[in-house]
Parts: structure tokens; sequence; C-alpha cells
């Protein structure tokens, strides 16, 4: 195994928000065909392979959040303008 996959293996500690609502549901995440399922308002420990695709999500959908925002005000400037 190479050092990159060897950190990747590691057990880092993860805690996802959890609501009553939308957030209430357990996470599922799968990496190269191997999953875990993680719970929602507790601390868990996981592999690293799995906590770095929970974050690179996290910036997709701030990304597309982001992207979405700006559209709306595009399209409500355009409006005004008419």
């Amino acid at each position: 195994m190479s050092k990159k996959t060897d950190i990747m293996e590691e057990y880092v500690p993860v805690k996802l928000f959890r609501d009553n609502d939308r957030y209430s549901q357990d996470v599922f995440v799968a990496v190269n065909g191997e999953g875990c399922l993680i719970k929602r308002g507790e601390t868990v420990m996981i592999k690293r392979k799995f906590a770095e695709v929970l974050e690179q999500s996290d910036r997709q959908d701030m990304y597309a959040a982001g992207l979405m925002e700006k559209g709306e005000e595009d399209y409500a400037r355009m409006n005004r303008e008419m």
C-alpha cells in the first residue's frame, strides 16, 4: 500500500448536522465499492476517504448555492431594468 492509501484508511472523527426535518436520516457514503453508513448528530469515527467525500460534497453544495443565488440576483436585476 502506498503512503497516500494508508492515510485514506486512517479513522477520523466526523459529526454530521442533524435536525428533525431534512437532515434527520443517516448518510451512506461509498468509495470504490466500499461503503459506510454515518449516523447524524453524533461524533463517529470513519475512514478519511469517506470524510473527504463528505467535504467535497459540502463544497459542491456551497458552490451550487452560490450559482443559484447569483442567477436569482441576475434575473431580478434584469426584471427591474425592463
